[in-house]
């Protein structure tokens, strides 16, 4: 027999000796590889990169100034990139060439703000410069959930305390904070309209601080006992004979750390939810943030905005160089950080002191107090029996309806982004080291951290032009791709594997379609399960992206309790009880998969 033919390969036996150069062949299936790519890269397109091309269209109409210092801010960055890459790969480069990347840097970002700025009005200039303080809260609070988490590394069951309010929407912190600032201050006047200002703007800083503590503080927890697990790394960490033991501590959760700040940064940056929610209409107009001055600037100008779309585009291009400087960070981070091995033997680190104690037991109890607030505002304020409160609230057909849409629209959201995100994922996790990989990987970290304004208002006119206002499919779809590039980048984290080994064969190399999706979900089954939850809760949760999409035919619950908050403190029982109600399945979901999925999920899928 000359030849051999099975499953598509030929054998031949080569009657003389064989001599030049290999010719490559191609995947028996390549073209599947190409098809699979085309749902995510269909929905990114339409819902998110096109309106957001038409965003920029509109700003350099309108606005050409702030659109060429928003191009200035972004030439400035490539030489430092560029000094970066050649740090990485061959050291430090030149000091003339370091210094010349700096100092264009320096001035092209200078003259870019500039530019900036002049095209600002003073009330958005204003909203701008309270957004930046709001990320630079954020950092404070990633470094002080870094120490939480060192002082409570030792007490096993703070996290679900800690890690409830997640669960719990920004729309929800605002309403319970808000019910804990009338129940503290009373009927009592805090003086003139700076008294309050402060005291709402303390309050929104408290309730930001309350949805995010508990994540950041249980991915620190996870890395903190990784280190103590290895014990090189805990060397290094424990090695009194080196100075400067916080700065060791960051350098050691450097993935992390980046990480927090990236998620929590780019939170700070889109704080809407909670302003709406808890802030007195009259004062939203001095406590705003960028978000939501864009969104009164793009209510009163229409469709088509072009002031509208110019406001939107320095946050955008800021927090997406921030997001490539932070991911250029994270890939050049050579060591597994989440890994966990076997337990040591205890060395004496781990015992705990009463001082730790009492912290761990303040920050656990603090962090119930909202939910109690909003427990006995909905089932004890009036007066009434527990079980009539809970007949009256199974009653409300209103807010009935509101949750099945929201359960609707994020099961729908949620199961597409799965179906859509692995095929993706494992492609490029398959092509880590190609030039595909490093384009399409930086593109989905901009639109990770890319801003929702940035898209939403060229949707929003469409969607309204077609006649599908008031409907739940373009929600649904939008939820999607907006939820894509994360779950992706998650996604592909897991499935990456060291090259010319076992593992890289079985989840890369050639097998039937049936085999290759049973390795894949096998591997990726932690992170997936982390995807989905957060999907989820993401979607159930969300205020903004409802508010500017959907209509009155598909309001989900945020948006019926938002018109309660026009009478605030008549509807204070109301507000309270579809808050408690519509947190009982976010939450439900964190506690069941926080260890199970979440934390295996997430640490695994750094961003490489």
């Amino acid at each position: 027999m000359d030849a051999l033919h099975s499953h598509g390969l030929d054998l031949e036996l080569a009657p003389r000796r064989l001599s030049g150069p290999l010719i490559p062949g191609r995947h028996p299936r390549k073209w599947i590889g190409v098809v699979i790519l085309l749902p995510a890269l269909g929905l990114i397109t339409i819902f998110v990169v096109a309106p957001a091309l038409a965003t920029i269209w509109f700003a350099a109409g309108a606005r050409p100034g702030i659109t060429a210092g928003c191009g200035l801010l972004v030439l400035a960055t490539i030489p430092l990139a560029v000094a970066r890459q050649v740090i990485d790969h061959f050291g430090w480069p030149a000091p003339a060439f370091h210094l010349c990347a700096v100092l264009w840097a320096l001035g092209a970002g200078a003259v870019g703000l500039g530019m900036i700025g002049r095209g600002l009005t003073p009330d958005g200039l204003r909203a701008y410069l309270l957004t930046i303080g709001w990320v630079g809260y954020a950092a404070v609070l990633v470094l002080f959930a870094l120490g939480l988490a060192w002082i409570t590394r030792r007490f096993r069951w703070t996290w679900r305390p800690l890690i409830l309010p997640f669960g719990i929407s920004a729309f929800t912190s605002g309403i319970a904070l808000r019910l804990l600032f009338d129940r503290v201050t009373g009927d009592r006047e805090l003086g003139g309209v700076v008294v309050y200002r402060i005291a709402f703007g303390v309050m929104l800083l408290l309730a930001f601080a309350w949805t995010w503590m508990g994540l950041l503080t249980g991915l620190f927890r996870a890395a903190l006992r990784a280190i103590d697990a290895d014990p090189v790394r805990a060397g290094a960490l424990y090695d009194n004979t080196e100075p400067h033991f916080a700065i060791r501590l960051l350098r050691l959760v450097q993935p992390v750390w980046l990480i927090a700040f990236l998620v929590v940064g780019v939170a700070a940056a889109r704080v809407f939810d909670a302003i709406l929610a808890a802030v007195l209409r009259s004062m939203q107009y001095q406590i705003d943030s960028a978000t939501v001055y864009w969104w009164r600037t793009s209510t009163a100008c229409g469709p088509w905005c072009g002031e509208a779309a110019a406001y939107a585009l320095p946050l955008a291009v800021v927090l997406g160089l921030a997001a490539l400087w932070a991911q250029a960070g994270i890939r050049g981070h050579r060591m597994s950080w989440s890994a966990v091995i076997a337990r040591q033997p205890e060395t004496g680190r781990e015992r705990t002191s009463l001082g730790q104690a009492v912290v761990v037991v303040l920050f656990t109890g603090l962090s119930l107090v909202p939910i109690g607030m909003l427990v006995w505002q909905a089932l004890g304020s009036s007066g009434r029996a527990v079980h009539d409160e809970l007949r009256t609230i199974g009653q409300d057909g209103a807010l009935r309806r509101a949750l099945a849409t929201s359960a609707g629209v994020a099961l729908l959201a949620t199961l597409i982004v799965l179906l859509v995100a692995v095929p993706v994922a494992h492609r490029l996790a398959a092509v880590r080291a190609g030039a595909g990989a490093r384009i399409v990987v930086p593109c989905l970290v901009i639109l990770t951290v890319l801003p929702a304004q940035m898209y939403l208002g060229p949707l929003h006119d469409v969607i309204n032009a077609w006649g599908f206002a008031g409907t739940r499919v373009p929600l649904i779809f939008t939820h999607a791709a907006a939820g894509l590039p994360i779950a992706i980048l998650i996604l592909r984290g897991a499935l990456l594997a060291p090259a010319y080994t076992p593992a890289a064969d079985a989840l890369y190399g050639l097998a039937p379609p049936r085999v290759v999706a049973g390795r894949v979900l096998r591997a990726v089954r932690p992170a997936l399960g982390a995807v989905a939850v957060l999907e989820f809760i993401q979607v159930w949760n969300d205020f903004f992206i409802g508010l500017l999409i959907s209509g009155a035919g598909a309001s989900p619950w945020s948006l019926l309790l938002w018109g309660d908050t026009r009478q605030f403190e008549q509807n204070s029982a109301q507000l309270a009880a579809g808050a408690l109600v519509s947190a009982i399945v976010p939450v439900t979901l964190l506690l069941l998969f926080w260890r199970r999925w979440l934390v295996p999920g997430l640490t695994g899928g750094a961003v490489r």
